[in-house]
């Protein structure tokens, strides 16, 4: 009976532990907090194409802004992409520090020929999601 109480509370114990604030590195009251930054826009290329995935961005800050940039797992056209978008990015002032940011790049929906707008998800600073309208598939006719 000692024996599962102790089994218990240890239990309890490890458990309490282990969902305290500040043990996860990128928790958000440690993130910097987003100042200002430009708009984040599918590139018009990639919706032609109709190239679409999800950008793991690395991302270094210098108190201000971001300093360093790498990124990984989607199309070269969507990471060149979002670093352009990053590079924008202003902080209230902050220690430096890195994190990841991820960009969702998707086409939803009807197609639409021409310009359109899309629909942004932002949880800032470490998750930006792009939505839009995949573009017609043009074919040549022949005559």
């Amino acid at each position: 009976m000692i024996l599962s109480r102790f089994a218990v509370l240890t239990s309890v114990l490890f458990l309490a532990i282990s969902s305290v604030p500040g043990q996860n590195p990128q928790m958000k009251s440690v993130l910097p907090v987003v100042k200002s930054a430009e708009i984040p826009l599918y590139p018009h290329i990639a919706r032609l194409a109709r190239i679409q995935g999800t950008a793991q961005m690395k991302v270094w800050t210098d108190g201000a802004s971001i300093a360093k940039v790498e990124g990984s797992g989607a199309h070269k056209l969507l990471i060149d992409a979002a670093k352009q978008n990053l590079r924008t990015w202003h902080f209230y002032p902050h220690k430096p520090i890195s994190f990841t940011v991820t960009f969702v790049y998707s086409l939803e929906g009807t197609e639409v020929a021409g310009s359109v707008n899309p629909s942004l998800f932002l949880e800032l600073p470490t998750r930006v999601e792009i939505r839009t309208k995949p573009h017609p598939i043009e074919t040549e006719v022949a005559h």
